[in-house]
């Protein structure tokens, strides 16, 4: 049996209409199915943490955006079902960087027809707490995240999404989260080494380049079972951090000497008091991070 997880909000509705255009599909009609529907941050993980139990689930499909997409996997336990993604958010990160470019009905299709399964190895962070957790794009602290924290509360989002106007909240964001943010010292531990950094503004760590929309962030980013890539800007005034998050849009950042790529097996990240963080766009608080790639592959099958 297929396990639908839908997000009707994702997107501003966009995964709802792709998700009744599928309805109409003889394919869709033909396959037994139980389709549940999301309708508040967290539902999707408890949906999964729920059906992972169910060994008549045989494949999981989800439609949403990327943040549904993440909380499927924190909470997907069964790792020999294949899962599968349709992407009807807003930025579709996800969707990108495991190169999926077809329409949605083209990859309803493939999903139903085609026996293939590509390996994707998620990310996961530990915080002081204890608490592990997984990450399909990225997590960072710094001035991404805190962007991110001030989009998400921001009431214009809402507006802008209803004009489609929607990425734009993240230009206005950054620029109040720039003029706010104080840089950081950090200790990072990695590969047998300890460096402290100064005036660092962003430390992320990725699974693949793409982020806020399709701007490849973490361009040297790729999807593989051994490493994170790693992007730290730090030493760089306010000034020229609005220039180079412009740079981004066009992939040129990277050659900023303020902006260092690499790539680790697991790193501890350490900052002298709390500071937001992100996760596939979930906001928090930390101090202490440990971050590593998932040995278990999980199947996605597109």
């Amino acid at each position: 049996m297929y396990l639908l997880i839908v997000n009707p909000n994702a997107g501003n509705g966009h995964a709802k209409k792709i998700f009744e255009r599928i309805q109409k599909m003889t394919s869709y009609r033909n396959i037994e199915r139980k389709t549940l529907f999301t309708n508040q941050p967290g539902d999707g993980q408890i949906i999964a943490e729920t059906y992972s139990k169910k060994e008549y689930i045989k494949h999981v499909i989800v439609i949403g955006g990327d943040g549904t997409m993440h909380e499927v996997m924190n909470g997907w336990s069964n790792q020999s079902v294949s899962i599968s993604f349709i992407p009807g958010g807003s930025g579709n990160d996800f969707a990108k960087g495991i190169g999926q470019r077809d329409t949605a009905e083209k990859q309803w299709q493939n999903i139903i027809s085609n026996p293939a399964k590509p390996n994707f190895w998620n990310g996961s962070f530990q915080l002081e707490n204890g608490r592990e957790k997984k990450f399909i794009n990225s997590i960072g602290i710094g001035i991404d995240a805190a962007t991110t924290e001030i989009a998400n509360q921001s009431h214009l989002k809402i507006w802008l999404n209803q004009l489609k106007l929607g990425k734009l909240i993240y230009l206005i964001a950054l620029i109040q989260a720039i003029l706010r943010f104080q840089p950081m010292n950090i200790r990072l531990t990695y590969d047998g080494r300890i460096r402290h950094i100064e005036n660092a503004w962003i430390v992320s760590a990725a699974n693949h380049p793409y982020c806020g929309g399709g701007l490849k962030v973490v361009p040297h980013a790729t999807v593989n079972p051994h490493n994170l890539s790693i992007l730290v800007i730090h030493q760089i005034s306010k000034k020229k951090i609005l220039l180079l998050f412009l740079l981004v849009i066009f992939g040129l950042h990277q050659y900023l000497k303020e902006v260092e790529l690499f790539q680790v097996k697991e790193m501890t990240i350490e900052v002298e008091s709390p500071v937001s963080y992100q996760a596939d766009g979930e906001t928090g608080r930390l101090q202490t991070c440990y971050i590593k790639r998932e040995k278990q592959a999980v199947y996605i099958k597109k």
